[in-house]
């Protein structure tokens, strides 16, 4: 006897093909609503498209607030600082404060319009991390020195933008501290938690047959293609890579390597289903860049050596 096959409706539109399915789950309610938990049969695709622009938007704002705030404040207090000095250490600290405001914000409202919580939409699933933490910490590392060997066959600019950063051993420690455990939190969260899963579901949407029966039955799933989630992967992983590329002096040879290593980060937050993954990853791969800077320079203090590395 022969499994019975799923159905199909009327215009041919068969979802268990079309979509991977995942297996049913309870429902969850954890803000009031109006319709009865025993109604509740599915779990809207979340975060779209709109609440990465959001907080792009909301980041953009906080930053330009923040710039304002310390111009006036600087004015106001008649402070006057060396730009080469001051310029890399107050980056970093509008940057950590623009993430801190910017992502407070986030994390305070949109779970009421989703209703759930933050770290369940973005799929943050640190139990992935506490079950596979020395895999995830050997594949930052293994990840970091592949970029480098990489790196060591380009040829790139004698002076990028970055190289700013590595002035001064007080800045130098600043950025070691902000780029191993901030930054690479806060990158994911937005390019591997929202911006994946919100290209994901603009690919599947745009691919759904143009029939009410397809658009019902997108509306009672939660599912999401692999197809949609590795062309959503290798677009963000290129977002991610380009949002750098002022840092490295335009140079798109060492670019396409973050794209590489974006690809990376994007394979282990889809393989363990989780960003807290992607963001251990992220955090052993920039700390080991940081630990042979370290090496190097006799712990920060010989900045100069860096030039022959």
């Amino acid at each position: 006897m022969t499994d019975p096959q799923p159905p199909i409706g009327d215009n041919g539109f068969n979802p268990e093909r079309h979509f991977v399915i995942p297996p049913p789950e309870p429902p969850r309610v954890f803000y009031a609503t109006d319709t009865p938990a025993n109604l509740v049969t599915h779990q809207p695709r979340q975060p779209n498209l709109a609440y990465s622009a959001l907080l792009l938007g909301m980041g953009i704002l906080v930053l330009f607030g923040i710039s304002i705030l310390i111009a006036v404040v600087t004015m106001a207090a008649h402070i006057k600082m060396s730009a080469s000095a001051a310029m890399p250490k107050a980056s970093i600290l509008l940057e950590a404060f623009t993430f801190l405001i910017t992502y407070g914000i986030a994390y305070a409202l949109f779970p009421r319009y989703w209703r759930r919580p933050f770290g369940e939409i973005i799929h943050w699933n640190r139990d992935a991390v506490k079950q596979h933490i020395p895999q995830l910490i050997g594949t930052g590392i293994v990840l970091s020195v592949i970029a480098q060997a990489l790196e060591s066959l380009l040829t790139l600019p004698k002076e990028m933008p970055v190289d700013a950063f590595f002035k001064q051993p007080s800045t130098l420690w600043i950025i070691a501290i902000f780029g191993t455990f901030v930054a690479p939190v806060c990158e994911e969260v937005f390019f591997r938690g929202f911006l994946l899963r919100g290209f994901a579901i603009f690919f599947d949407w745009i691919a759904l047959p143009k029939t009410p029966e397809a658009r019902d039955w997108w509306r009672s799933t939660s599912g999401l293609t692999e197809r949609s989630m590795i062309l959503s992967g290798i677009l963000t992983s290129g977002l991610f890579a380009a949002m750098h590329a002022a840092q490295l002096g335009w140079a798109w040879n060492a670019v396409g390597v973050l794209w590489i290593v974006g690809g990376g980060l994007t394979y282990v937050r889809i393989r363990y289903n989780s960003v807290a993954a992607s963001s251990v990853v992220h955090a052993a791969y920039n700390g080991l860049l940081f630990a042979i800077m370290f090496v190097i320079t006799g712990g920060f203090r010989h900045l100069d050596k860096l030039g022959n590395h």
